[in-house]
């Protein structure tokens, strides 16, 4: 019966997409005009004096740009005194705010204050207007030597030193449309203004003939540097006191997740449980109380006594605002996610990024804790 619920969505998401065929053109010449006003100079880019690296795609949906803000936010920390921003998507307040030990999902969105739970010793500001952010951090904190803006790869507004776009493996932009015929945000050609092409989420058996193809396939020029990566999966982690969990095939598992795209993840831990199942919500869903009584519901219906709840660490960020009941907490665990590069690039992509930062911070001295 489910699978001809999905076939019956999938063909009703098919037609609907060839109607609206016609919008997806209109799309794409405001989508063309916009950049070319960017490209002869009538939009203009701001420049600042502290580095910038922007991370993000012109696909809908997630290719991973958390988890890869976050690999660059480890990479840098240490060394360099750096601020994370983003736009800050799903919170209740607009416009400029630094986040604090106060803040939570509600008041400056899952994703930024996932960073900050991660990496509480740096700087996290959210702004749907970057120009404005930055202006206003780079007068608070002249001594920050970067900063690292989360989906910013279409916010042309603001010139970043360093851009990277990045592209899921299972969904490769010169293969893909326009919304909303495709998945698109503005046509492939937009590629050429990235520094750097991360194709993520990458399967581990990829061959370094298929990347060559890939490679080929999207004719990058020759001052753009091409990577591929992977999703690595953490242990278990148990959300009330973080004590891991060893699953294995005895266990049943219960996936809540609000993402884009959890097929890697169900895969994932489809190979490892028993018998998988899935309470699935829309990306950046807030969850309420009602939900919790989805959840308990969901997990009472497994009838094994061997069963877990699993979700992702975005999740968490948004789960941990709630009044859990013991019931739910006892059995709730996290899966963290890392990025990881493969072809044995990962020293080179560091050394890119480091180098720039390193070329361009404001300040002369590096920055030991």
């Amino acid at each position: 019966m489910q699978y001809i619920i999905d076939d019956m969505k999938r063909n009703t998401e098919k037609i609907l997409r060839i109607i609206t065929y016609p919008v997806g053109w209109i799309y794409a010449l405001v989508s063309y005009v916009r950049n070319e006003l960017f490209d002869m100079g009538v939009l203009k880019s701001k420049s600042y004096k502290t580095a910038i690296i922007s991370v993000g795609n012109i696909t809908v949906g997630g290719t991973g740009k958390t988890p890869f803000v976050e690999y660059i936010i480890g990479l840098l920390k240490n060394k360099y005194r750096i601020t994370a921003l983003s736009r800050g998507y799903g919170r209740r307040r607009k416009g400029f705010i630094e986040a604090s030990s106060d803040s939570g999902a509600d008041t400056i969105g899952d994703e930024p204050y996932q960073i900050l739970r991660k990496y509480p010793d740096i700087r996290v500001a959210v702004d749907a207007n970057r120009c404005r952010a930055l202006d206003l951090l780079e007068a608070k904190y002249p001594d920050t030597d970067a900063f690292i803006l989360d989906d910013a790869f279409q916010h042309r507004y603001v010139s970043a030193g360093k851009s990277i776009l990045l592209i899921d493996y299972n969904r490769p932009i010169n293969k893909d449309s326009i919304i909303p015929y495709g998945n698109l945000r503005e046509s492939a050609i937009g590629r050429y203004r990235a520094d750097i092409v991360v194709i993520t989420k990458c399967p581990n058996n990829v061959t370094p003939l298929e990347a060559r193809d890939m490679k080929k396939e999207l004719k990058l020029k020759a001052y753009q540097n091409l990577y591929f990566s992977t999703i690595r999966y953490g242990a278990l982690r148990r959300m009330s006191d973080n004590d891991t969990f060893d699953l294995s095939k005895e266990y049943d598992v219960l996936l809540v997740t609000a993402i884009a795209n959890s097929n890697p993840l169900c895969e994932y831990l489809g190979s490892i449980c028993h018998r998988l199942s899935e309470l699935k919500y829309e990306d950046h869903h807030t969850y309420k109380t009602s939900d919790l009584c989805k959840i308990s519901k969901a997990f009472d219906g497994i009838v094994s006594s061997k069963k877990i709840i699993v979700t992702t660490s975005k999740d968490e960020s948004k789960l941990l605002q709630l009044n859990i009941p013991e019931e739910i907490a006892s059995a709730l665990y996290v899966v963290d996610i890392t990025v990881d590069f493969l072809f044995d690039k990962k020293n080179d992509f560091d050394k890119d990024i480091i180098g720039y930062v390193e070329k361009n911070k404001r300040n002369s001295v590096l920055f030991t804790k």
